[in-house]
């Protein structure tokens, strides 16, 4: 091949290469997410990452967080251990906890219990939702361990005997809307609990009340990870709500902010709480209505974890009690 025909090709291919190159780089920007505005480069915030995170996105377009008052379930069993009730109630704030979709009221002034307000079969609902009210929730949940069964299957020949114990432990839920007042879901949902071992002649695994208790409570844990969806979906239906807490001059300070995942910038509405419609002849309690609206409110500032100052938008003549929604 003569000189200039070789120089003409590595010329040739030279251009291709070029081209090859930028074709590549240009398919790299392409793929690029368009809405990743992550910065990128030595200075840039390793934290930045963060807020591009698609999970963290959906957090925020799910509005804020709502708050829920579960009281310590009853245990109506002849195994009368009301530690049963609180641990179920603990089992179930841990799993709700972990779906980072709803808040709980410190537990230091929660002193009632479901069976306060359980008269018979029924469930006294006004003063329930009083209580909800009482601490800004926007659902009460209430519980009752209904029935606890033991079982035990082991082998008949042998000085070390192979032996099955079973716990089955039923549990009935009711949760209340405290903003219409009215009971919105019931459930009932059984868990299970084996243990093998071998035990030496006739022992018996399940005589002491602390082997009872161990696998009662995993029985019931069992139980409770049935209910969590259950809640959770009761939960998406009822409309977020807070609420005023206190008014300093034109300062509106809410029972609600950051940690239920209010943002500045937020428009809420402003509603009188409403009032409690009573059956005039039976007495029976059949719900809230509707406040009227008084206004809107802007939030503007975050205090401690769990609480806004806000500006009057519109309207006036808010008061301390009145109801907080998104607009």
């Amino acid at each position: 091949m003569r000189i200039i025909d070789r120089i003409f090709a590595f010329a040739v291919l030279g251009v291709l290469g070029l081209t090859m190159t930028s074709c590549m780089r240009a398919n790299t920007k392409k793929d690029k997410d368009p809405t990743d505005d992550t910065p990128s480069g030595y200075y840039s915030d390793s934290d930045a990452s963060k807020t591009t995170d698609p999970s963290a996105k959906l957090e925020r377009l799910k509005g804020p967080k709502k708050k829920v008052l579960i009281l310590n379930f009853w245990n109506d069993t002849p195994v009368g251990d009301e530690t049963l009730g609180s641990f179920a109630v603990d089992e179930l704030k841990h799993e709700l906890a972990s779906s980072r979709h709803v808040l709980f009221p410190d537990d230091k002034f929660v002193s009632s219990v479901t069976k306060d307000f359980v008269d018979g079969d029924r469930v006294q609902s006004a003063q329930l939702v009083r209580e909800g009210r009482r601490f800004g929730v926007s659902a009460v949940v209430v519980g009752r361990i209904s029935k606890i069964t033991f079982r035990q299957d082991r082998e008949e020949v042998g000085l070390l005997r192979k032996a099955e114990s079973a716990v089955v432990v039923d549990i009935e839920m009711k949760v209340f809307d405290v903003t219409s007042g009215r009971e919105v879901a019931s459930y009932k949902r059984s868990g299970i609990a084996n243990n093998t071992s071998h035990v030496v002649f006739d022992e018996d695994r399940l005589s002491s009340k602390e082997a009872r208790m161990e696998i009662s409570k995993d029985a019931l844990h069992d139980a409770v990870l049935k209910l969590v969806p259950d809640v959770l979906v009761s939960m998406d239906k009822m409309d977020w709500q807070g609420r005023i807490a206190k008014i300093v001059g034109n300062k509106v300070y809410l029972n609600a902010g950051r940690a239920s995942g209010l943002l500045a910038g937020d428009i809420l509405k402003v509603q009188s709480p409403g009032e409690e419609i009573i059956d005039p002849v039976t007495r029976a309690f059949l719900g809230r209505s509707d406040g009227f609206l008084k206004g809107t409110l802007e939030v503007s500032d975050f205090i401690g974890t769990d609480s806004a100052m806000a500006t009057i938008h519109t309207g006036g003549n808010f008061q301390e009690g009145d109801v907080v929604r998104l607009y």
